[in-house]
């Protein structure tokens, strides 16, 4: 089963902006533990994601390697992990770096696929939205509470007088 088949429409499109994506895939908003090796001169350093999808990863890192460096990525969170071999396909110094992952076997892009799943907490399509649980609903701010709340942004300098005026005017409070 496929990722996308899987997470709702909201989230794949979730944290990427067409115009700037540079990236063959889809990423999601993830951190979780990452260890890289740079495969040539073994040159080894834990970090963590700040992004992360079935074709790869972006690490935070201040000394990125090179462009087109081969690496193996370790990616752990709780008591799971998963490695994969990729290139560095994006690299800035002081931020990070872009990981592509190469082809992987089936069975670990498999893994791949659940673990971002779980990590992302989306139901699977079998999901009955009727069995799940509802929430209590919100409880109200009395009116004279708020009123003390705007007061106190206003004399903090949060807001204007004429902001709090149009506060004060709204029905709703």
């Amino acid at each position: 089963m496929s990722l996308s088949k899987t997470l709702p429409k909201t989230m794949l499109a979730a944290t990427f902006d067409d115009a700037d994506e540079r990236r063959g895939g889809l990423r999601y908003q993830i951190t979780v533990g990452a260890e890289v090796i740079e495969l040539i001169s073994g040159t080894r350093f834990s970090t963590r994601t700040t992004d992360l999808g079935p074709g790869g990863c972006f690490v935070d890192t201040l000394m990125p390697l090179p462009v087109g460096s081969s690496v193996r990525v370790r990616l752990h969170k709780d008591n799971v992990s998963i490695e994969a071999l990729g290139t560095v396909t994006y690299s800035q110094s002081g931020l990070g770096m872009g990981v592509a992952f190469d082809a992987m076997p089936p069975e670990r892009a498999r893994a791949l696929d659940a673990w971002l799943v779980e990590l992302t907490a989306a139901k699977p399509p079998s999901f009955d939205a009727s069995q799940a649980p509802t929430r209590a609903p919100a409880k109200q701010v009395p009116a004279d509470t708020a009123q003390k709340l705007v007061r106190l942004l206003v004399k903090r300098g949060v807001i204007s007088e004429a902001d709090a005026a149009a506060l004060f005017t709204d029905a709703t409070l």
